[in-house]
């Protein structure tokens, strides 16, 4: 599921313009300075459903950028309010099948605020995402 995760945004022209694909990173992946603006993919615990096979699998997907304006991260992300972005990517994943998982579809949860990351001298923001699928 990760690796189709991964592999349907970098597919993805528009958000490979803004951040090429040797920046995204699994979280533990990252180099220690990496060029700004990347991307940390995050995934937190899956929670097995109902569902025979399926797993609730919550993903953050963490935005870094130079210091200064949130303007970038923020076209990156995208929102379900004006769209675009990572957002127009994730939510758009109904039975979608991939090298290492099928998914079901993929829910918008939530975006933080502007913050700040000291270990990277970067601005940063996330968005959370529920990503209901089957593992191969």
């Amino acid at each position: 599921m990760r690796r189709t995760i991964r592999d349907a945004l970098l597919a993805n022209a528009g958000l490979t313009a803004l951040v090429p694909a040797d920046r995204w990173y699994a979280a533990g992946a990252t180099i220690d300075q990496p060029d700004k603006m990347f991307v940390v993919l995050r995934w937190i615990a899956p929670v097995p459903s109902n569902a025979i096979g399926r797993y609730l699998n919550q993903l953050r997907v963490d935005v870094h950028d130079r210091r200064g304006s949130y303007t970038r991260i923020d076209q990156l992300l995208g929102n379900p309010y004006t769209g675009g972005g990572i957002y127009n990517v994730l939510s758009s994943l109904l039975d979608f099948d991939g090298v290492d998982g099928r998914i079901t579809q993929c829910d918008y949860l939530n975006h933080s605020g502007d913050q700040e990351n000291e270990d990277f001298n970067t601005n940063f923001k996330f968005s959370s995402w529920q990503v209901i699928g089957v593992n191969k």
